[in-house]
């Protein structure tokens, strides 16, 4: 029973909306998706112009040529491989803090790698069959079109898949055909951010440790100076190879932007690149 000197419980607080360090990360790409639209609108503008009987300046073709291809070295090895890239960082780390972390933190971490994983996968490899860009792709009107021959128009190839219509030698045409650099690109870099990057960065003893189980009081017991020296090695070779990643992907998204793709395809791109880690991560601590 309350009496009048009795104090009331105080309501607790309610939870507040903070930006995590990958939502800083989140806007500056997506400045430069911004950035690459915008130039690629400028000079849709000036090739316009030009065909209406203006000379302005044009691009240097070869300088163009290499960005705009799909070949580039760093689409090639960087950009297409970016899940592989991530999968290496994140090993590397965990190898690392091994020593420093339960099994439950590991299990933890590992748990939402599988989680990101499988969420690249329905979206871009398989699902049941075609991933679920391929089905969104095919059933906004797409096809697949092979190179036509001499005085013919292009034959259509009926395909499920943008790998066997590839494979074929052929190209989508038609249908909504969301930009696959923006998704991937977004989603291992918010990944790798969350993951990785930030855990690394809290604490130079304890990598990839959340901060119940960092411990600031030097190497556990058992750890030989050879062992300490190359978990210390590892975790600034992954710190040092996050963010070049980062900054190549930046710069890919850019011309991923100037070069490829409509803005609606970017938008669902885009959108699709945070819809892991935006429930996961950012919204999921309005929760606790």
């Amino acid at each position: 029973m309350q009496t009048a000197s009795t104090p009331r419980p105080r309501p607790r607080p309610r939870p507040r909306l903070r930006p995590r360090p990958a939502a800083y990360l989140l806007a500056l790409l997506l400045v430069a998706i911004v950035l690459g639209l915008a130039f690629s609108s400028a000079r849709s503008a000036l090739e316009a112009a030009s065909s209406h009987g203006h000379s302005p300046q044009p691009q240097p073709p070869q300088l163009a040529s290499i960005w705009a291809s799909r070949r580039n070295p760093l689409n090639r090895y960087f950009a297409k491989l970016a899940w592989a890239w991530t999968t290496a960082l994140f090993l590397g780390a965990v190898a690392a803090a091994s020593r420093h972390r339960s099994p439950a933190a590991t299990l933890r971490h590992l748990t939402r790698y599988a989680l990101a994983t499988l969420y690249w996968v329905v979206m871009t490899q398989w699902f049941f069959g075609p991933p679920l860009f391929d089905r969104l792709f095919l059933h906004t009107g797409g096809v697949c079109m092979l190179p036509p021959p001499p005085h013919a128009q292009p034959p259509a190839v009926s395909t499920n898949s943008l790998k066997s219509c590839r494979s074929a030698g052929g190209s989508w045409v038609g249908g909504h055909d969301i930009s696959g650099h923006c998704f991937l690109l977004l989603h291992s870099a918010l990944f790798l951010v969350e993951e990785v990057l930030t855990p690394l960065l809290s604490s130079s003893s304890a990598p990839l440790s959340s901060t119940r189980h960092t411990t600031n009081a030097g190497p556990p017991p058992g750890t030989t100076p050879t062992l300490a020296k190359a978990a210390a090695a590892i975790h600034w070779i992954v710190v040092a190879g996050t963010v070049g990643l980062i900054c190549i992907w930046a710069l890919m998204l850019y011309f991923t932007a100037k070069y490829f793709h409509g803005i609606e395809e970017l938008v669902t791109g885009t959108l699709l690149g945070v819809g892991y880690w935006a429930p996961l991560y950012q919204f999921a601590q309005l929760l606790v």
